[in-house]
C-alpha cells in the first residue's frame, strides 16, 4: 500500500499525538508556520506519513483520527 505525506497547521497536544499513534500514523516532521530570522512564530506546521491507497483515504484517515479536534487544524495537503 502507498505511503503519503500529510500536512497541516495547528498545535497537537498529547491526546492527539497518541490517537494518531493507535492507529498507524506516524508524525514525521514539526516545523514553524513562520520564521524570521531566528525566531518561530505561528501554529506549527505537521507532516504526517500514513499508509492508504489514494490521496483522498490519506486525508479522511488523518482527520478520523483527529476527530472532533479537527476544527483546530488548517490548511491540510497530501503528497
Amino acid at each position: 500500500m502507498p505511503t503519503f505525506a500529510v500536512r497541516f497547521k495547528g498545535m497537537l497536544n498529547k491526546d492527539e499525538h497518541d490517537r494518531l499513534a493507535r492507529v498507524g500514523i506516524t508524525v514525521k516532521d514539526q516545523g514553524p508556520s513562520i520564521q524570521i530570522g531566528g525566531i518561530k512564530t505561528g501554529a506549527p506546521i505537521y507532516t504526517v506519513e500514513v499508509e492508504a491507497s489514494s490521496q483522498a483515504e490519506a486525508l479522511q484517515k488523518v482527520r478520523e483520527a483527529l476527530d472532533p479536534d479537527t476544527g483546530n487544524f488548517s490548511n491540510w495537503e497530501v503528497e
